[in-house]
């Protein structure tokens, strides 16, 4: 089924994540990014990112094969190096001029925090170095993805929330007994809005924790870019700390991809998918509601939906992408 591309002037112009970096290996992968395909494979020299299409007759690249250092279309042999240039067309005579137009659509591809990053347009930032995910000392674990049938701009509003942890995450991360939120501030900067200084019962205290019976944890929560998240969990007893860091690959206007990282600065010696575990259950609790909501896209006027003062990260967030112009994923 033809996926027309979706046009956003800030999401096309950003990184998105958009596979684990562990699981593309020789064969090259096809991926959607905004309703556009897009082929990634890897070489010696590093990741790569093409428009799904061979110019020649509209075979996907991602169904063919990586041959030393050239990506070749399944269709008729055509061969690309890594800047998409068209270097042999094996039906043509030796020594004819390949036509200009022989070319992929080459995008800005990365690796970063375990994942492949793509751009699809013009990057208007560089990819945010954050040190908690990016030090191994700190064993970053990517997580995910996770399928969500709904506007990846719903998933990040969910990472604002608090009110829901005792809720829908019940016994895990809050109890009802505990749902009321004390006063709180959103800090808005240039790139980014958050929070800090959040003080919340968790029931369950995380993997490795001193605490049988459950702690209050500090929240801070930031979010640097429309569909880009990260917070930071953290027990003022011990000073034990967990960062999360949530990034959405919105694959049509109401299904995206969720790509996670946890880092931690304790219990190293506690087996790592207990937290790649808990993170999947956690994710799978929030994705049940988040499906379940209507309108399935984010409304940006502030009337269409009932707003609570609890509700002061979300409506942050809803007015920093109008102010930003963000399209998809909003009504």
């Amino acid at each position: 089924m033809y996926q027309k591309r979706l046009q956003d002037p800030v999401l096309e112009n950003d990184w998105h994540a958009v596979y684990l970096a562990s699981e593309l290996k020789e064969q090259p992968i096809g991926v959607m990014v905004l309703g556009e395909r897009v082929a990634i494979y890897r070489t010696k020299k590093g990741v790569h990112a093409f428009q799904d299409l061979c110019i020649h007759r509209g075979a996907m690249l991602s169904k063919g094969w990586v041959q030393d250092d050239i990506l070749v279309c399944p269709y008729h042999g055509w061969q690309y190096d890594s800047s998409g240039q068209c270097v042999c067309i094996p039906a043509q005579p030796r020594g004819e001029k390949i036509p200009p137009r022989a070319k992929a659509q080459a995008y800005s591809c990365m690796e970063k925090y375990g994942f492949i990053w793509v751009c699809i347009g013009e990057p208007s930032a560089e990819l945010p170095h954050f040190e908690e995910f990016a030090d191994p000392q700190f064993r970053p674990l990517a997580c995910g993805p996770y399928t969500v049938h709904a506007a990846g701009t719903r998933v990040i509003e969910n990472f604002t929330d608090f009110a829901h942890l005792m809720f829908v995450h019940q016994g895990l991360l809050g109890h009802p007994d505990y749902a009321e939120l004390p006063d709180f501030k959103v800090i808005k900067e240039k790139e980014r809005i958050y929070i800090e200084d959040v003080p919340i019962f968790q029931p369950v205290a995380h993997s490795g924790s001193d605490k049988s019976e459950g702690t209050t944890y500090v929240y801070r929560k930031e979010v640097y870019r429309p569909l880009s998240a990260r917070l930071t969990k953290a027990d003022p007893s011990n000073g034990q700390a967990l960062w999360i860091m949530l990034t959405v690959l919105p694959v049509t206007a109401e299904e995206c991809l969720v790509f996670m990282v946890v880092s931690r600065n304790y219990a190293f010696d506690v087996d790592d998918a207990n937290f790649i575990q808990f993170q999947d259950m956690v994710f799978d609790q929030d994705a049940r509601v988040i499906e379940t909501q209507k309108p399935e896209l984010l409304p940006l006027d502030l009337q269409v939906e009932l707003n609570h003062k609890v509700d002061l990260f979300s409506i942050a967030y809803r007015r920093w992408l109008k102010e930003l112009g963000v399209v998809v994923g909003t009504i």
